[in-house]
């Protein structure tokens, strides 16, 4: 195992949600830049927020249901019950997003293939 598996397994297990409930969401920092975006991407998270149940559901919203997340599976659920999986979802979805933005922007990513330097404040 590569020593950048080694660090993203200890920052985010996904081996199933209790593993990745159980990662690492203090570590902000290794001493040295990471190349990996992944990891530079947890690292941010866990930096980012003190509230490290937020950090948890960040990396599990993002690793077990951002690519196969069906509402309709839920179905079933008490609507109480629905509703706090609802916002659990989203706070997770908006950490997440809100750390990979910070990352793009620090690498200077949002800048590319954008013809018009002058659209950098549209959406806010």
């Amino acid at each position: 195992m590569r020593a950048y598996d080694r660090i993203r397994l200890l920052l985010c297990d996904t081996k199933n949600i209790i593993a990745t409930y159980n990662s690492n969401h203090t570590l902000g920092v290794l001493g040295y830049e990471m190349r990996d975006s992944k990891i530079s991407s947890y690292l941010k998270l866990n930096k980012k927020y003190s509230d490290k149940r937020l950090v948890a559901a960040a990396k599990i919203i993002n690793v077990h249901f951002a690519h196969n997340f069906h509402l309709e599976n839920f179905d079933t659920m008490k609507s109480q019950l629905l509703a706090q999986l609802v916002s659990f979802v989203n706070l997770g979805f908006r950490a997440w997003e809100e750390a990979v933005d910070e990352e793009s922007k620090e690498n200077g990513d949002e800048d590319e293939g954008d013809e018009d330097e002058g659209d950098e404040d549209e959406g806010d």
